[in-house]
């Protein structure tokens, strides 16, 4: 993992990875998952508006209902994109029950190789920069990828909940910072 670890960083979304971004989005779409292509309408047709809208929302401007101030950080390897992940500043009642503080997802050509465990691991070191000295995690049950990622990271589980948004069991971790 120590050589990964120099090959990859986490950058802040910005407009040179357009097309890298629709790319990786089209892979998720491609795969059947919606996960992230959800936002490849919004990246293919307003690219900057789409960063315009994440920068607000990492300084808690333009909220929708329920949202809370997020960074969205990409882990890229090269140009390439690996991953995201979305680093939750706070907690509101939906996401203190499931979402959590961090979510993220790794490209599905990158998956198993330990991608996510790297990028958790520096998304907690960004949460550590922003004062929060504990994170929620969340996952599916059934995930045992998602489980040794956050277990990895020094999850500590909290409890197990019905999924509101599947319907299946999900577990909820914490992680001291």
């Amino acid at each position: 993992m120590g050589t990964m670890k120099e090959q990859v960083r986490l950058v802040d979304p910005e407009e040179s990875w357009r097309n890298e971004f629709i790319a990786y989005c089209e892979e998720f779409r491609d795969a059947g998952e919606h996960v992230a292509h959800g936002q490849l309408a919004d990246a293919t047709a307003d690219f900057p508006g789409l960063l315009r809208k994440w920068a607000d929302h990492a300084a808690g401007m333009n909220l929708g209902e329920g949202q809370v101030p997020c960074s969205v950080f990409w882990l890229v390897q090269g140009r390439r994109i690996i991953g995201t992940a979305r680093l939750r500043h706070c907690l509101n009642e939906r996401t203190s029950r499931e979402g959590g503080h961090i979510g993220y997802e790794v490209r599905p050509s990158e998956r198993g190789r330990g991608y996510a465990t790297l990028m958790l691991s520096m998304v907690l070191q960004k949460a550590g920069e922003k004062g929060l000295d504990r994170i929620l995690v969340t996952c599916q049950k059934d995930s045992a990828a998602s489980v040794r990622v956050i277990e990895k990271n020094g999850g500590a589980i909290e409890d197990e909940i019905v999924s509101e948004r599947t319907g299946k069991p999900a577990l909820r971790f914490w992680i001291a910072l």
